[in-house]
């Protein structure tokens, strides 16, 4: 198992189960050696939107369970109000790619849980029932007595694998872009024996040399380092013996001697996982590499919308504003600047609404910001491409040799400028999220901060008060915890901490909606003996499909009003009846 002995959320150390539990934190791995699921541990968080949503999100899975007739058991996972539910898996477990799916979904779906237990099957550990918490207490069931010892009993039977499949089905989802879609452009050689990318060996980066160099610190994510190592050594064509030799001895790749020392011998897996990413994606962190021309393209977009970011301060620049960022994130995955991608998924990733995203992705194609290369076509997005910054957006100051302003990282900006803190009333609004920006990155005065931002003294002035109201003013420097913190605590004041849970959740029923009614016309269409289910408003409220399967089958014939037309109220509550099943909750 892993341990924290120093309470501070570390669990990098492991040992051997012992007879007496330990007195500090402890977590179980939920994969084999064989890297196969044998439980499932769905973690919802209390820490962003507080313990009543990650209840009522844990309230929402639970009852899908019960109507699938899962057994499972509850947990608060400690003081803060943390859930989580367990299921034990039975025969030979689930596959990982499986469940790093099922992450995958269950993340659109529910605001507050937490993927990385599931995604990780070599590492991926959660603390039990009875493990205690690093703030006091300990993980707790729902239940106590003859009834926890009932469930303990049902529960320890197992349940197939399929229960994976099961949940898929009834989460309706978007599946991600296919890796194939990406251009891999470097290919491994020597796949089976010593495998490596077909590239030059060359010097590691700096940034690498001293990453394997320096011994990890107590609160440092060892996981995460190891893989920022092998993917710079990957780079430089390094070999899985060159890796092996490394691990023996290098400081910063402790971690991989430490789960070898305790019977869990990774590094072949990892090193396959960061030659896989080298050669998929060809911009990685690589100092002596020289940059590609899309990541160049990208940073000239992004240092276009921080040098001239007081020309959104007009009606709509705002959104403007987060469409740009949001889509920058997207090409810099994709390692394109043309996307396919609706309206939802990107009203996601800004913070907005769809139909606020439709409206400003037209101003922003009359100002020549994107360009419409494709038309959306029945359940294909539109194809969209992020253009270079129009004529009078360059940037002066770079072209005049003067040095570049510091970039803002496009998904540091969003994940401020899309809390829920920042929705229009009765939120503090776009306006604020770029003023309380400002005063993050060192505006110290109005005067400043309406240089900075574009708005007036004014604006500046009552914005500022309004920001102090809900203990937002301070100018003393402050961890990004402590931000995320303050502005949860002022949207909990405000009354906002699900506005982006809704937001999610109506975007996921519109989805269905749309499917649902494609799937109604192409039946009525269809020519000779229609035969199909009775048209059933209350159908998905009761039915749990252990498969899944198309709309119209899911959901019954779509609902009409007395004249024939489409009834979208009743269908709207037959899909959400689907969604969140009825409070049958097994504790």
């Amino acid at each position: 198992m892993r341990v924290d002995p120093s309470r501070t959320h570390d669990y990098g150390a492991t040992m051997v189960v012992p007879q007496q539990a330990p007195d500090y934190p402890w977590a179980v791995y939920l994969a084999d050696r064989d890297l196969r699921f044998r439980l499932l541990a769905f973690d919802f968080d209390s820490s962003r939107l507080g313990p009543d949503r990650a209840l009522a999100d844990s309230d929402r899975l639970a009852a899908h369970l019960d109507n699938l007739g899962v057994y499972f058991l509850r947990a608060h996972s400690g003081p803060a109000g943390g859930q989580h539910i367990w299921i034990r898996l039975g025969e030979d477990g689930a596959d990982p790619a499986a469940v790093r799916e099922l992450a995958r979904v269950l993340g659109q779906h529910y605001a507050t849980f937490d993927t990385s237990a599931l995604r990780n099957p070599a590492m991926g550990a959660v603390r039990p029932p009875g493990a205690p918490h690093r703030d006091g207490g300990r993980s707790v069931p729902h239940l106590d007595g003859a009834k926890l010892q009932q469930a303990l009993k049902r529960v320890g039977r197992g349940t197939t694998p399929e229960v994976v499949t099961w949940l898929l089905a009834r989460h309706p989802h978007t599946s991600p872009r296919p890796i194939a879609a990406i251009s891999a452009t470097v290919r491994v050689s020597d796949p089976t024996t010593n495998p490596h990318l077909d590239r030059p060996r060359r010097p590691l980066s700096a940034a690498t040399q001293e990453l394997l160099d320096t011994t990890p610190g107590k609160r440092a994510d060892r996981s995460a380092i190891t893989h920022s190592i092998f993917l710079g050594m990957a780079c430089a064509g390094r070999t899985l013996d060159d890796a092996r030799t490394a691990a023996a001895s290098a400081p910063g790749l402790v971690r991989l001697r430490e789960d070898r020392d305790n019977g869990r011998d990774d590094l072949a897996r990892q090193w396959d996982r960061a030659l896989h990413r080298a050669a998929t994606f060809t911009h990685l962190p690589d100092d002596n590499a020289p940059q590609e021309p899309i990541d160049e393209d990208l940073d000239t977009i992004e240092r276009a919308l921080t040098v001239h970011a007081v020309r959104f301060a007009q009606p709509g620049g705002e959104s403007d504003e987060r469409i740009l960022y949001a889509l920058i994130t997207f090409a810099r995955t994709a390692r394109t600047r043309t996307l396919d991608i609706d309206c939802r998924r990107l009203a996601q990733r800004a913070g907005l609404a769809a139909s606020t995203i439709s409206r400003r992705l037209r101003v922003l194609a009359q100002t020549g910001w994107v360009t419409q290369t494709d038309v959306a076509a029945g359940t294909r997005a539109a194809s969209w491409t992020l253009n270079l910054p129009p004529k009078g957006w360059e940037d002066a100051a770079a072209t005049q040799g003067n040095p570049p302003p510091a970039l803002t990282p496009a998904p540091t900006l969003l994940a401020h400028h899309t809390h829920d803190l920042w929705t229009p009333r009765p939120g503090l609004g776009a306006a604020a999220a770029r003023i309380h920006w400002a005063l993050l990155g060192g505006a110290r005065t109005p005067e400043k901060i309406a240089g900075a931002t574009g708005y007036s003294l004014k604006t500046v002035e009552k914005t500022l008060q309004r920001l102090c109201s809900v203990h937002l003013g301070g100018l003393g420097p402050a961890s990004a915890e402590s931000v995320k913190g303050e502005l949860h605590a002022a949207a909990k004041e405000l009354g906002l901490t699900e506005v982006s849970a809704g937001r999610r959740e109506r975007h996921i029923v519109d989805r269905e909606l749309y499917a649902w009614w494609n799937d109604e016309q192409a039946w009525r269409r269809r020519k000779g003996k229609k035969r199909g289910p009775k048209r059933n408003a209350g159908m998905a409220t009761t039915l749990a499909l252990p498969i899944d399967g198309p709309a119209r089958i899911k959901y019954g014939r779509f609902p009409t009003k007395p004249g024939g037309r489409a009834d979208y109220r009743t269908a709207r509550d037959t899909v959400r009846g689907y969604l969140a099943p009825a409070e049958r909750v097994a504790a």
